[in-house]
């Protein structure tokens, strides 16, 4: 067992050269643009959900997928933001990841819906216990 996976103790995944061609393409572009990852280079699902799955990547939302050490990085920017100042906006943590309104709002939203942070009004604010 392997969290929700199942597989006998002789199995490992093995992808072909054109698979392993498309995921070190997409982790690169993920490197190179980490908080504004570019969405026409997102593998297929099965490849994706393998990548998720191994922490190497994360989905926030359709078409925008962060590298899983650029995502783990925006968490503790943001949370340690939130636990020194208390509220944050849209806007500022815009500004503090370096991105655009579209891939901090999607962050944003996916952070509330993990329960990381809630939404008040034009602000965030860190979930409670």
């Amino acid at each position: 067992e392997e969290g929700t996976d199942i597989r006998l103790p002789s199995f490992d995944i093995q992808l072909n050269a054109a698979q392993q061609a498309k995921i070190k393409a997409f982790l690169d572009s993920l490197a190179n643009n980490p908080y504004q990852p570019p969405a026409d280079l997102i593998p297929e699902p099965d490849l994706l959900n393998l990548l998720i799955a191994q922490g190497k990547a994360v989905k926030v939302a359709e078409g925008i997928v962060f590298a899983g050490t650029a995502y783990n990085e925006m968490v503790n920017i943001i949370t340690a933001h939130l636990k020194a100042k208390e509220r944050i906006t849209l806007a500022e943590a815009r500004d503090m990841l370096h991105t655009s309104r579209k891939y901090a709002q999607a962050f944003m939203e996916h952070l509330d819906s993990r329960k990381i942070t809630r939404r008040l009004g034009d602000d965030r604010v860190l979930m409670s216990g």
